[in-house]
């Protein structure tokens, strides 16, 4: 159901005729001139919108070269995750197993775990405080994980008004959660091997201490480009001949109508005139 542009009547489904049953004004060409400068008020807001957008991504993917390097350092620390992390060997009469852990391990190992025989070990007073320090350091590199990956998709919204903060939360916890990680494992082990002498031998790899220095670094530059960098360099976008900025001081950013267009008419064709005036001044 739509309604006469004129007179405000419903039309129907029925109303096939181009004119308005109850006025009789024509419904295709009834103030055609301001509808289309409605529209084209609408569709300018619209591509300076996204035109900001697709600024600020090529200012935080390539927008300089410590931009590229922050991408490189973001893909370093999601790599530093698939380095071996932690190793744990098992022995008994009837096995001999040692396992590298990375972070495609600790996937196959969780996805394959049997929850209900761990919250049994959990509960045990022999074996659950040191499962519990397992499990913690499990959780840990997994959140490790997340900011890792979250900060990988997230990049590209790096010079948006909360890049910044949100780039230092995610590498701050990534730092966190891999430190607490190594620190509930190394806690596992020094628990596990009184309990089970000869039966039970691991640590922490290499690879742990890595992603916390790949974290730093990443930390590092994100303070870095906050400081050195330069501020996004906007296209400059025009609704008109009125450059955005000035367009949404005077009348805000909105949807526009036919009532509202007419509404700022008369300031905005002021404004276009005294910008007209200043293009043929320099032109």
């Amino acid at each position: 159901m739509a309604n006469c542009p004129k007179c405000g009547k419903k039309l129907g489904i029925t109303n096939i005729k181009p004119t308005c049953p109850n006025c009789g004004v024509n419904l295709l060409y009834y103030k055609i001139e301001e509808r289309l400068e409605v529209d084209a008020i609408n569709a300018e807001l619209e591509h300076a919108k996204t035109q900001k957008r697709i600024d600020r991504l090529k200012n935080a993917t390539i927008g300089s070269p410590l931009s590229i390097v922050r991408l490189v350092l973001i893909l370093l620390v999601v790599g530093t995750l698939f380095l071996p992390l932690a190793t744990l060997h098992t022995v008994g009469p009837f096995f001999d197993e040692s396992v590298t852990f990375n972070a495609l391990e600790i996937y196959n190992k969780v996805s394959a775990m049997d929850f209900d025989g761990l919250f049994g070990i959990l509960g045990s007073p022999l074996l659950g405080k040191a499962f519990i320090f397992l499990l913690v350091s499990a959780v840990t590199i997994v959140l490790a994980a997340l900011c890792a990956l979250l900060s990988l998709v997230l990049s590209i919204l790096s010079s948006s008004p909360k890049g910044f903060i949100r780039n230092v939360i995610l590498a701050s916890l990534g730092i966190i959660s891999t430190v607490a990680s190594i620190v509930c494992y190394n806690m596992f082990i020094s628990n596990i091997t009184p309990i089970l002498p000869g039966l039970v031998e691991g640590g922490v790899s290499w690879g742990a201490y890595c992603v916390i220095a790949a974290f730093v670094i990443l930390l590092g530059i994100n303070v870095v480009i906050k400081f050195k960098q330069k501020p996004v360099k906007y296209k400059q976008c025009y609704i008109d001949s009125v450059p955005y900025e000035v367009f949404v001081e005077k009348f805000g950013i909105k949807k526009y109508d036919l009532a509202a267009v007419e509404e700022i008419k008369a300031e905005f064709d002021k404004l276009k005139d005294e910008y007209d005036a200043k293009k043929e001044k320099t032109a």
